[in-house]
């Protein structure tokens, strides 16, 4: 083992050079009173990933973001017009000339651990009782003999907020829809959860995620061109698609749990919710089956490798609509999560509050937050309708965030398996236990980081001189006949 080697800086003496990230070590942060391990969220039906308490570290706490972090009511700063309303498909007008980065980076006293990484789970072997989607032990282990839900999730309009069951998922990913708004995309393995959505639409970039993960999709409803390519997939992804019921509906009820339901006690079309528990009833009937899916390909350890450059603030703005924050939290060694409250014409304006899952009232949190830099394409764009392509295939630029430090690295999709990260070494980059959250960017999004603060914009291609692929309306199911792939627990909601 290596000498430790300890290094005092001063926010007046210097912090920014923080931003060097050939200046930042392996390390724990420090403080007064020893960290406090990270422990999983339990499962709201009692199959919960247990306790797993990483390496435990000498921390100091940290003064809150440099652009101050909002932990309740959330604060405005500057003065601008509002611009978008809140509908489904709003128009985004503005176009980011610059981008803006946070000022005033907070005290923070690291310190500089010398030591290699310790052996952890991954990527090729996990004990039975791992979850290899977030390395951590399940509770019970027959969960893990069964393939994934991916299960599609609004985040607009802003009152389908806070949505239920995010804070159990394994991984999420979130990315740009259409017309400035994002949309979420989430793996359920370890645990089984009573209440996940609201559920929505498909999309092109979700066939990535479900063959990488071997996953059933569940959504609801999608562009009749969407279907129409999901149908060329083959009879196994056919079977592997988990869709709303439609004119069955059924109102939500805890004393009877439904695979699909609607709460109709909710004031909007964004009211149907999956319970995950009873869709694996569903799909173990059909003809694919069900089984345990090869997910290895990731690593994980619970100390953080060298070479990372501080981040504690960590900003992704997808448009003048949507933006999110994650604010490195000391003591638990996660990022919180913050959501916009309001969008403005001008990119330097931003309102943050916590995004809770209503589920358990807990604010959402990652262990690891991953931003990947991925091609959009148009694949149908007028002056009414924008289907965006994102190929997630070959490699690309990412960056990690795990215990307060931020990470160069590359994404890989192999011919087979699950996404996989690798860091300037050529060595699959470990991620800590626990939760996953995927940020996906364009390649032409702009990039900045002060001593403290990452900041990510995306940014769109410019509009067509002319409509690309505007096409005639298909039939409302394509080729696609559900009743006869799927079969009878299409009609009758697998009860």
């Amino acid at each position: 083992m290596k000498p430790r080697t300890f290094f005092l800086f001063l926010a007046a003496l210097g912090l920014g050079l923080w931003a060097s990230p050939a200046l930042a070590g392996p390390q724990a942060t420090a403080a007064a009173s020893p960290s406090v391990p990270h422990t999983a969220s339990p499962s709201p039906t009692g199959t919960a990933t247990p306790s797993q308490s990483a390496t435990p570290t000498a921390v100091l706490s940290a003064t809150p973001s440099p652009t101050g972090g909002v932990t309740g009511t959330p604060t405005k700063t500057g003065t601008a017009t509002i611009t978008g309303t809140a509908s489904e498909t709003p128009t985004e007008t503005a176009t980011p000339t610059a981008s803006p980065t946070p000022t005033g980076p907070p005290v923070v006293i690291p310190l500089i651990i010398s030591q290699p990484t310790p052996p952890g789970y991954g990527p090729d072997v996990f004990p039975y009782t791992v979850n290899p989607l977030t390395g951590l032990e399940v509770a019970n282990p027959d969960l893990l003999n069964r393939r994934p839900f991916a299960v599609k999730i609004v985040n607009y309009p802003r009152s389908v907020r806070p949505q239920s069951g995010l804070s159990f998922a394994d991984i999420v990913y979130e990315y740009y829809m259409e017309r400035g708004i994002s949309r979420f995309i989430a793996l359920f393995y370890g645990n089984d959860v009573p209440r996940v959505g609201p559920v929505r639409s498909g999309r092109f970039f979700d066939e990535h995620i479900f063959r990488m993960y071997d996953a059933f999709f569940v959504f609801g409803y999608a562009d009749p061109r969407i279907l129409d390519y999901l149908e060329t997939l083959g009879s196994y992804w056919v079977q592997s698609l988990v869709l709303d019921p439609g004119d069955v509906p059924a109102q939500c009820d805890p004393e009877r749990a439904r695979w699909f339901c609607r709460d109709f006690n909710l004031v909007s079309y964004n009211n149907l919710f999956a319970n995950t528990a009873e869709m694996q009833k569903v799909v173990s009937r059909r003809a694919v089956g069900n089984h345990r899916p090869d997910l290895t390909g990731m690593r994980f350890s619970s100390r953080a490798p060298a070479g990372g450059a501080l981040a504690l603030d960590v900003r992704v703005r997808f448009s003048t609509l949507i933006y999110c924050k994650w604010e490195y939290d000391v003591l638990s060694g996660r990022y919180l999560r913050f959501e916009e409250t309001a969008g403005y014409g001008d990119w330097s304006i931003e309102e943050y509050a916590p995004h809770v899952d209503v589920l358990n009232n807990a604010q959402l949190g990652a262990d690891n937050v991953v931003v990947l830099q991925v091609p959009y394409l148009y694949f149908v764009k007028t002056p009414t309708t924008e289907i965006i392509n994102i190929p997630l295939y070959g490699e690309g630029v990412a960056t990690i965030f795990r215990d307060g430090f931020a990470y160069p690295a590359r994404w890989v999709r192999p011919a087979n398996g699950v996404l996989q990260l690798y860091g300037l070494d050529g060595e699959i980059f470990p991620l800590r236990p626990g939760q996953t959250w995927f940020e996906v960017i364009s390649l032409d999004s702009l990039v900045s980081n002060t001593a403290t603060a990452w900041r990510f914009v995306h940014v769109m291609p410019p509009d067509p001189e002319e409509p690309i692929n505007p096409g005639a309306e298909n039939p409302p199911w394509g080729i696609y006949d559900p009743e006869e792939v799927i079969g009878a627990d299409w009609l009758d909601g697998g009860n």
